[in-house]
């Protein structure tokens, strides 16, 4: 069987709240977004895309090696960012600040360990972000409006990776949960 999979860091709930408040704002400007549900905030480190039963047991075991070497980061949510020209915006985020170092030395171990079980690279660089929105089309002040918010004074540790599986549905994606797997690597020194 084959399922559409991503490896994401799970965001504890008072994060999720935050961005969906964000969210919600922008929402009210009546464009058309395909905003992300509140249980479904996360951040992707690393889109799969369809992948066999085979493979997600192998993933399984690798992110449980994974987690084991690396400690859970201190985070923050950061600017708002998009990606596509500010006069047509393709997708909204939210940046994150904090330990990013840890964050990228834990998707470059990733990256290696994926490509040790025969998967492509990435198609892109990992960037860390929250996807709030996917946009079909908006009023040309959309990007100047998400863009001046600030930062949302937000800080979490990112504790749990998850293996998910992404089913397509007319209303939006709905997101599994296959496997949990918590980072264990010592703490680092941040006091955030």
């Amino acid at each position: 069987m084959v399922r559409r999979l991503f490896i994401a860091l799970a965001l504890p709930e008072a994060v999720r709240t935050e961005l969906a408040l964000r969210r919600d704002q922008l929402a009210s400007r009546r464009d058309l977004v395909n905003w992300v549900r509140t249980e479904h905030f996360h951040l992707t480190l690393r889109f799969l895309g369809d992948t066999e039963d085979q493979v997600a047991q192998e993933l399984d075991v690798l992110l449980e090696e994974v987690v084991r070497r690396h400690p859970a980061p201190s985070l923050r949510l950061g600017l708002p960012g998009l990606f596509g020209a500010p006069a047509a915006p393709r997708v909204l985020w939210m940046g994150l600040d904090g330990e990013l170092a840890v964050l990228s030395a834990l998707s470059r171990d990733l990256e290696r360990g994926l490509r040790r079980l025969g998967l492509p690279p990435a198609a892109r660089a990992f960037k860390a972000h929250v996807t709030l929105g996917r946009v079909k089309s908006c009023r040309p002040d959309l990007a100047a409006a998400h863009l001046a918010h600030p930062p949302l004074p937000v800080a979490f540790h990112g504790r749990e990776i998850r293996l998910l599986e992404s089913r397509l549905r007319p209303e939006g994606p709905d997101y599994h949960v296959l496997t949990r797997h918590i980072l264990m690597g010592r703490e680092t020194n941040s006091t955030t």
